[in-house]
């Protein structure tokens, strides 16, 4: 296990700066950033980032922006915070990196996932779609299509966990983009819960990290 887990501020690329929570590790193992949903921020996904850092990991859990501590108005911009949150792994010295979004933060953690030179896993639970998204936030999400981000023949390993009973995506969207993905993919479709029921889930929680330290070490 890695030193105590302590914040950190970052800055985004247009200057926006964004609170973060830190979990250390050794040199050279992988690091993962946690990204959170739509009206949530960083404490709420403290436990996974504990468990993370309990395998090894280094784990930046950003606040985006317009959300919790963070600046800014939330927007298109968020897409920047991850790449932020990324790239302090990277400077840290983090090995090979990873994401874990859920809802905004798995339909953020795909686009970062398709074009930042360091990510080789993808971790999308209960991922929002763009018409969903755009509901809450305007036209700009109904820009960011998913399916050409994950169609992307690139070596980043990409899951998908989503439950049957989300009320907010139905579960064929991840469906839908695990067929435009190509291999190394997987796809878990758990019955009954509820958009925000996968997050917190040990057994997925588990899952996902074993899906994690499988693609990057």
């Amino acid at each position: 296990m890695g030193a105590a887990p302590h914040d950190i501020d970052l800055t985004a690329r247009d200057g926006t700066r964004i609170r973060a929570t830190c979990h250390p590790a050794a040199p050279g193992a992988p690091g993962v950033v946690v990204v959170h949903g739509a009206g949530s921020r960083r404490e709420n996904h403290a436990d996974f980032a504990r468990r993370a850092a309990a395998l090894g990991m280094w784990v930046i859990v950003p606040d985006l922006r317009g959300h919790g501590m963070s600046g800014g108005e939330p927007g298109p911009g968020m897409l920047d915070d991850v790449h932020a949150a990324l790239d302090a792994l990277a400077v840290r010295g983090a090995g090979a990196l990873g994401l874990r979004g859920s809802s905004l933060g798995g339909f953020l953690g795909l686009h970062a996932a398709a074009v930042h030179p360091g990510v080789r896993a993808c971790v999308a639970i209960c991922p929002a779609a763009p018409h969903t998204l755009a509901r809450r936030y305007g036209a700009w999400p109904n820009r960011m299509p998913l399916t050409p981000a994950v169609a992307r023949a690139d070596g980043v390993a990409r899951g998908y966990w989503h439950a049957t009973g989300d009320e907010a995506v139905p579960w064929a969207c991840s469906f839908a983009l695990a067929q435009h993905t190509p291999q190394p993919r997987h796809l878990r479709v758990s019955l009954g819960g509820h958009h925000r029921s996968l997050q917190h889930d040990p057994r997925v929680q588990r899952e996902t990290l074993g899906f994690l330290r499988e693609h990057l070490t």
